[in-house]
Protein backbone atom coordinates (compact mmCIF):
# COMPACT_ATOMS: atom_id res chain seq x y z
CA UNK A 1 0.00 0.00 0.00
CA UNK A 2 0.93 3.36 -0.62
CA UNK A 3 2.19 5.73 2.05
CA UNK A 4 0.82 9.45 1.54
CA UNK A 5 2.95 11.95 2.91
CA UNK A 6 2.98 16.00 2.79
CA UNK A 7 6.80 16.76 0.94
CA UNK A 8 8.34 20.22 1.23
CA UNK A 9 10.12 21.10 -2.51
CA UNK A 10 11.75 24.44 -3.59
CA UNK A 11 9.94 26.04 -6.52
CA UNK A 12 12.24 26.57 -8.51
CA UNK A 13 12.57 23.17 -9.20
CA UNK A 14 8.85 22.12 -10.30
CA UNK A 15 8.74 23.42 -13.54
CA UNK A 16 11.12 20.49 -15.28
CA UNK A 17 8.58 17.94 -12.80
CA UNK A 18 5.58 19.90 -13.95
CA UNK A 19 6.84 19.72 -17.78
CA UNK A 20 7.49 15.65 -17.23
CA UNK A 21 10.92 16.01 -18.25
CA UNK A 22 12.32 15.69 -14.74
CA UNK A 23 12.08 11.39 -14.55
CA UNK A 24 13.27 11.28 -10.80
CA UNK A 25 13.68 13.63 -7.32
CA UNK A 26 16.45 13.46 -5.32
CA UNK A 27 16.70 13.06 -1.49
CA UNK A 28 19.19 12.48 1.50
CA UNK A 29 16.27 10.82 3.15
CA UNK A 30 13.08 9.66 2.28
CA UNK A 31 10.31 6.63 2.54
CA UNK A 32 11.51 3.18 1.17
CA UNK A 33 8.13 2.24 -0.16
CA UNK A 34 5.83 3.90 -2.94
CA UNK A 35 4.23 7.10 -1.82
CA UNK A 36 1.48 9.72 -3.30
CA UNK A 37 3.12 13.03 -1.81
CA UNK A 38 0.74 16.20 -1.41
CA UNK A 39 3.41 18.83 -2.80
CA UNK A 40 4.14 21.67 -1.10
CA UNK A 41 6.20 24.64 -2.90
CA UNK A 42 7.86 26.36 -0.16
CA UNK A 43 8.77 30.61 0.36
CA UNK A 44 7.87 32.32 -1.36
CA UNK A 45 4.87 30.67 -3.31
CA UNK A 46 3.81 28.31 0.29
CA UNK A 47 1.19 26.51 -1.27
CA UNK A 48 -0.12 22.79 -1.53
CA UNK A 49 -0.37 22.33 -5.30
CA UNK A 50 -1.42 18.94 -5.69
CA UNK A 51 -0.16 15.70 -5.78
CA UNK A 52 2.88 13.30 -7.27
CA UNK A 53 2.97 9.43 -7.50
CA UNK A 54 6.50 8.05 -6.51
CA UNK A 55 7.80 4.61 -7.10
CA UNK A 56 10.33 2.54 -4.50
CA UNK A 57 13.12 4.82 -4.51
CA UNK A 58 16.26 3.61 -6.20
CA UNK A 59 19.98 3.46 -4.05
CA UNK A 60 22.36 6.09 -5.72
CA UNK A 61 25.25 3.52 -4.69
CA UNK A 62 23.68 0.40 -6.42
CA UNK A 63 22.71 2.39 -9.13
CA UNK A 64 26.27 3.63 -9.43
CA UNK A 65 27.98 -0.42 -9.50
CA UNK A 66 25.08 -0.95 -12.02
CA UNK A 67 26.24 1.96 -14.28
CA UNK A 68 30.32 1.89 -12.79
CA UNK A 69 31.26 1.34 -16.33
CA UNK A 70 29.11 4.48 -17.73
CA UNK A 71 31.33 7.65 -17.27
CA UNK A 72 28.85 10.21 -18.15
CA UNK A 73 25.95 8.17 -15.59
CA UNK A 74 28.82 7.41 -13.15
CA UNK A 75 29.95 11.21 -12.93
CA UNK A 76 26.52 12.23 -12.69
CA UNK A 77 25.53 9.54 -9.64
CA UNK A 78 28.93 10.10 -8.18
CA UNK A 79 27.44 14.22 -7.86
CA UNK A 80 24.65 12.45 -6.66
CA UNK A 81 26.54 11.04 -3.42
CA UNK A 82 28.64 14.23 -3.28
CA UNK A 83 25.32 16.15 -2.25
CA UNK A 84 24.43 13.15 -0.06
CA UNK A 85 21.68 12.26 -2.23
CA UNK A 86 21.17 8.30 -1.59
CA UNK A 87 17.56 7.95 -2.59
CA UNK A 88 16.83 8.56 -6.60
CA UNK A 89 13.54 7.99 -6.63
CA UNK A 90 11.13 7.64 -9.74
CA UNK A 91 8.23 10.30 -10.36
CA UNK A 92 5.19 8.38 -11.68
CA UNK A 93 2.41 11.17 -12.49
CA UNK A 94 1.44 14.26 -10.92
CA UNK A 95 -2.10 15.83 -11.10
CA UNK A 96 -2.33 19.83 -9.28
CA UNK A 97 -5.48 20.81 -7.86
CA UNK A 98 -7.64 23.05 -9.47
CA UNK A 99 -6.78 25.67 -6.61
CA UNK A 100 -3.67 25.45 -4.43
CA UNK A 101 -4.05 25.49 -0.75
CA UNK A 102 -2.30 28.15 1.55
CA UNK A 103 -0.75 28.01 4.74
CA UNK A 104 -3.60 29.66 6.24
CA UNK A 105 -5.91 27.01 4.76
CA UNK A 106 -3.85 24.61 6.08
CA UNK A 107 -3.99 26.74 9.78
CA UNK A 108 -7.82 27.06 9.67
CA UNK A 109 -8.19 22.87 9.80
CA UNK A 110 -4.97 22.44 12.25
CA UNK A 111 -3.46 25.37 13.59
CA UNK A 112 -0.60 23.30 14.88
CA UNK A 113 0.33 22.13 11.85
CA UNK A 114 4.01 22.56 11.18
CA UNK A 115 4.69 22.91 7.58
CA UNK A 116 7.96 19.61 7.31
CA UNK A 117 11.28 20.76 6.68
CA UNK A 118 11.60 17.41 4.41
CA UNK A 119 8.23 15.22 4.08
CA UNK A 120 6.07 14.13 6.79
CA UNK A 121 3.45 11.05 7.14
CA UNK A 122 -0.06 12.72 6.55
CA UNK A 123 -1.81 9.17 8.61
CA UNK A 124 -0.54 10.98 11.72
CA UNK A 125 -2.17 14.38 10.19
CA UNK A 126 -5.65 13.60 9.31
CA UNK A 127 -7.50 16.15 9.34
CA UNK A 128 -5.03 17.82 6.92
CA UNK A 129 -4.99 14.58 5.14
CA UNK A 130 -8.74 14.65 4.46
CA UNK A 131 -9.07 17.95 3.30
CA UNK A 132 -5.67 17.62 0.92
CA UNK A 133 -7.98 14.44 -0.48
CA UNK A 134 -11.15 16.20 -0.46
CA UNK A 135 -9.65 18.94 -2.93
CA UNK A 136 -10.33 18.99 -6.65
CA UNK A 137 -7.94 17.58 -9.04
CA UNK A 138 -7.02 18.14 -12.91
CA UNK A 139 -6.41 15.75 -15.33
CA UNK A 140 -2.80 13.67 -14.95
CA UNK A 141 -0.31 15.68 -16.49
CA UNK A 142 1.45 13.10 -17.36
CA UNK A 143 2.66 9.28 -16.58
CA UNK A 144 6.04 7.76 -16.41
CA UNK A 145 6.36 3.82 -16.92
CA UNK A 146 9.74 3.25 -15.25
CA UNK A 147 9.64 -0.53 -15.92
CA UNK A 148 12.86 0.77 -17.10
CA UNK A 149 15.66 3.19 -16.17
CA UNK A 150 15.33 6.40 -17.90
CA UNK A 151 19.13 6.85 -18.39
CA UNK A 152 19.52 9.96 -20.16
CA UNK A 153 17.94 11.80 -17.25
CA UNK A 154 19.12 9.79 -14.21
CA UNK A 155 21.29 12.21 -12.06
CA UNK A 156 20.46 15.21 -14.62
CA UNK A 157 20.27 18.38 -12.93
CA UNK A 158 17.14 20.78 -13.13
CA UNK A 159 19.07 23.59 -14.31
CA UNK A 160 20.66 21.53 -17.24
CA UNK A 161 17.60 20.50 -18.13
CA UNK A 162 16.18 24.06 -18.02
CA UNK A 163 19.09 24.46 -21.11
CA UNK A 164 17.29 21.82 -23.23
CA UNK A 165 14.75 22.35 -26.03
CA UNK A 166 12.15 20.55 -24.79
CA UNK A 167 12.44 22.47 -22.00
CA UNK A 168 12.08 26.14 -23.45
CA UNK A 169 9.09 24.46 -25.64
CA UNK A 170 7.01 23.66 -22.37
CA UNK A 171 8.50 26.33 -20.61
CA UNK A 172 6.51 28.65 -23.61
CA UNK A 173 3.28 26.55 -23.12
CA UNK A 174 2.95 27.31 -19.80
CA UNK A 175 3.54 30.44 -19.74
CA UNK A 176 0.81 30.96 -21.80
CA UNK A 177 -1.76 28.78 -20.60
CA UNK A 178 -4.14 29.80 -18.32
CA UNK A 179 -4.48 26.49 -17.04
CA UNK A 180 -1.27 27.06 -15.33
CA UNK A 181 -1.53 31.13 -13.74
CA UNK A 182 -2.28 29.50 -10.53
CA UNK A 183 1.18 27.73 -10.62
CA UNK A 184 3.40 30.41 -8.74
CA UNK A 185 7.18 28.89 -9.63
CA UNK A 186 9.61 30.48 -10.89
CA UNK A 187 13.13 28.94 -12.86
CA UNK A 188 16.66 28.51 -11.60
CA UNK A 189 17.45 30.29 -14.27
CA UNK A 190 14.81 33.08 -13.14
CA UNK A 191 16.14 33.26 -9.58
CA UNK A 192 20.02 33.58 -10.85
CA UNK A 193 18.97 37.19 -12.27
Amino acid sequence: MERNIFLSFRPEYFRPILYGIKKYEYRKRFCKEPVIAYLYLSSPVQEVIGKIKFEKPLMTKELLDVYSNNKKIKSRLLRCLENKEQYIIPIVSLQLFENPVTICDLKKINPSFMIPQCYCNLEKQKDIFEYLQSRTLLEREFWNDHSKVFEQNLGVLCIEMEETEEYIKRDNIFRNNPKYQKIKCSSLKERKH
